[in-house]
């Protein structure tokens, strides 16, 4: 089963990161080797950037601090930003550590083996239960927000030499552009056989809270046997309706058959001249595809108290696309020609090849699956809307919203 995810928050997401790329790019371009520049300029520019590529790079395996230096340290200083990221985004964190004498001390990111730094980024050890460091120091939040709901995105690092020696500080989730559209479809049918059905997509949603939104719509997406993911929003903040779009699409048909090759010419007889080869036979015909299977079904779970939950998913059974044709069969090569055969003396000809036979027709593509039933709506009591797989981090904001925390 494949997922297909579309929606504005997902484009925006690759369109900024597009931009970022096309904005570093156009930096180097605009700053450095403007047309305009003097070649003398260029070269120098272009001098400075390969010793810089050069000279700075990963420190040593061996890298390590002196001692002196930060004995009586007393603290490390995390400035991360933004103040509130998304689920999945990155993080960016620089470190100062405060010696002894009460002076802040910036964590280099880069080595230089002329001038090594005092203190690198390497010489921190950072953990954190909501999201994976990277070695240049920043870090990429959990993509799942259920994963930092109470506690946002706790960052923790500290003095590998001195572990005591350490700092904290948390940033808050925002889930602003997180996905709202999805679209689930079924496998694709074999060679001139249907596609499999849309999968089974069960949508569970409730108001929530959490220690950073007052009301947050909390909605848990199930598709087939997998576990659920979730899909958070700013219940202030969400539109009265559609905001969550679900297509369950049947597969799409297998690809016909391939046509067969055509037989081929029978060769021409020998002789003075030889006999023509015989054409060959044309191809078969490609099969048809296979049928798109059918749109899966959509249920929606929401409490019986808010009926009116279901009105924000837009539940869609879609049949799947209809394979494509086979292709024509090869037509068949033309016999050869027939040798010579005749007395000495005489002026013969070797027969001629024959023609290749014509290609087949392309079969006919498979007719489109038929949608699924409409969307279910189930309302149950508040305490069976995310049913039984819950996962510890639901289950304390579950807890937190209905006044008994854990």
């Amino acid at each position: 089963m494949s997922v297909n995810e579309r929606s504005a928050g997902r484009r925006v997401g690759r369109s900024m990161f597009g931009r970022g790329v096309h904005r570093g790019g156009r930096l180097i371009r605009d700053s450095h080797l403007r047309p305009a520049d003097p070649p003398a300029r260029r070269a120098a520019v272009l001098v400075l950037f390969l010793f810089s590529a050069c000279s700075s790079h990963k420190p040593p395996a061996d890298f390590a601090p002196d001692p002196a230096y930060i004995r009586g340290m007393r603290q490390i200083r995390i400035t991360a930003g933004p103040q509130r990221v998304c689920p999945g985004g990155i993080i960016s964190a620089s470190y100062e550590a405060q010696l002894e004498s009460g002076l802040w001390v910036p964590f280099a990111r880069t080595y230089e083996k002329k001038r090594p730094p005092k203190l690198h980024v390497v010489f921190l050890r950072r953990i954190s239960p909501d999201a994976m460091p990277h070695e240049n120091g920043d870090w990429t939040a959990s993509p799942d927000p259920s994963i930092s709901a109470m506690h946002g995105f706790r960052l923790t690092a500290f003095m590998r030499e001195i572990p005591s020696v350490q700092g904290f500080t948390t940033i808050e989730p925002d889930y602003s552009c997180m996905p709202h559209a999805f679209s689930f479809e079924g496998e694709p049918g074999p060679v001139g056989g249907s596609g499999a059905n849309g999968p089974d997509v069960t949508v569970r949603l409730r108001y929530l809270k959490s220690p950073f939104y007052p009301k947050l719509l909390v909605a848990a997406i199930e598709v087939g046997a997998a576990p659920p993911f979730f899909v958070f929003g700013d219940a202030n903040q969400i539109p009265p309706a559609d905001w969550l779009i679900m297509d369950s699409r049947g597969g799409r048909g297998g690809r016909g058959a391939a046509g067969t090759k055509g037989q081929a010419g029978g060769d021409g007889a020998p002789g003075c001249p030889g006999g023509a080869g015989g054409a060959g036979g044309p191809g078969g015909p490609g099969g048809p595809g296979g049928a798109g299977g059918r749109g899966g079904r959509v249920t929606v779970i929401v409490p019986a108290d808010q009926p009116l939950l279901a009105g924000l998913v837009e539940a869609r059974s879609l049949g799947g696309l209809g394979g494509g044709g086979g292709a024509g069969g090869a037509g068949g090569a033309g016999g050869k020609g027939g040798a010579i055969q005749g007395s000495p003396g005489q002026q013969c000809q070797a027969g001629a090849a024959g023609a290749e036979g014509p290609k087949g027709q392309a079969g006919g593509e498979g007719p489109a699956g038929i949608p699924g039933p409409r969307a279910q709506i189930l309302p149950v009591s508040r305490a069976e809307v995310f049913g039984a797989r819950v996962s510890q981090a639901l289950a304390d904001l579950v807890s937190y919203t209905d006044g008994s925390p854990r």
